[in-house]
């Protein structure tokens, strides 16, 4: 099978990813809208096979990326679904894995799921903040040498990122993963700084969230997310096959336009 035609790609260190990614949000049940939307995620990908017919989808729209986790029950289906997409597209497809500080035992599951970054959870990074410092925990620095050690990029999520990019700029992190949307919703301590903050660092930033979990219809939103020039990429949760035509439809029309 001829291998689909990939969406344009920014580099980690050598390692290229396309610019619109997946996201896994909705195939945990995870939705920050509403209890039913919850549900729904839950009853409809409960399954390797119905997830999987999505990351299916996205690699044929041009996907060169996903975001993920390894460490919970439900992550199982999830890594199976993506071995068998790969299978099934003959494309490889690296990621991003969401892992805790003591993330080491889990290793084998992240070279598993061909995992090139490991971006500390958010909320571990925005406790390692040290505010009256302005600099981060010695815990960080110590879970950018692990990640080396062990043959993963070093990255971080973070849900403060106006104040946490600034105090990471220092240390070695490759990647940043943070809330980037035109209703500035998640973008603390507010959006002045955090766009501020990833147009000054020098590290590469993932948003996500471009939807603002549902807020935000794809056109306006994608439209907002794919413009910005300081953001290297965009990852996108995706709840069923008819909108990844919609949503990757509209960011490969906008990187797309001349000039």
């Amino acid at each position: 099978m001829a291998e689909p035609t990939a969406l344009p790609t920014f580099s980690v260190e050598g390692q290229p990813f396309s610019r619109l990614m997946l996201g896994h949000n909705p195939f945990i049940g995870g939705s920050y809208m509403s209890q039913a939307r919850s549900r729904l995620y839950e009853e409809t990908l409960n399954s390797a096979a119905a997830v999987e017919r999505i990351i299916t989808a996205a690699i044929r729209a041009g996907a060169r990326g996903m975001m993920m986790g390894v460490t919970s029950d439900k992550d199982q289906y999830i890594m199976k679904a993506l071995q068998d997409a790969v299978a099934k597209t003959g494309v490889e497809v690296p990621t991003f894995v969401i892992v805790p500080l003591d993330f080491a035992p889990f290793a084998d599951r992240l070279r598993a799921v061909n995992c090139k970054v490991c971006l500390l959870h958010g909320q571990v990074t925005d406790a390692l903040y040290v505010k009256a410092e302005n600099t981060m925990k010695p815990e960080f620095a110590d879970f950018a040498k692990r990640c080396r050690d062990l043959g993963f990029l070093p990255g971080m999520s973070t849900h403060n990122a106006g104040e946490t990019i600034p105090a990471a700029e220092p240390f070695d992190i490759a990647v940043i993963n943070t809330p980037i949307n035109k209703l500035a919703w998640r973008m603390c301590p507010c959006e002045e700084q955090v766009l501020g903050a990833i147009r000054r660092t020098q590290k590469k930033v993932v948003g996500m969230k471009p939807l603002a979990m549902g807020r935000l219809a794809p056109q306006e939103g994608m439209d907002y997310v794919c413009r910005l020039p300081d953001l290297d990429g965009i990852v996108v949760g995706i709840g069923h096959e008819y909108e990844i035509d919609e949503t990757f439809g509209i960011a490969r029309g906008i990187w797309q336009e001349p000039g």
